[in-house]
């Protein structure tokens, strides 16, 4: 959830503020996931492990990559 205006309506939900992400780290995430090649991608990594249902990750985030 970021924090921004759009979240109003969420008052009366318990939100903790320490767990919002301020639009700046978004856009820092973003910005990094955009300077590394396409097929490494971090945020996209991030994002699937964080819908996966599994304990451990299914794409790990560091890799062993042939010379």
């Amino acid at each position: 959830v970021t924090d921004t205006a759009l979240i109003g309506t969420l008052d009366k939900a318990t939100i903790e503020p320490s767990r919002l992400m301020t639009t700046e780290a978004i856009e820092k995430a973003v910005l990094f996931a955009l300077t590394v090649p396409a097929n490494v991608c971090p945020l996209e990594i991030s994002v699937i492990n964080q819908q996966t249902p599994w304990k451990v990750p299914i794409i790990p985030y560091q890799q062993q990559h042939p010379k």
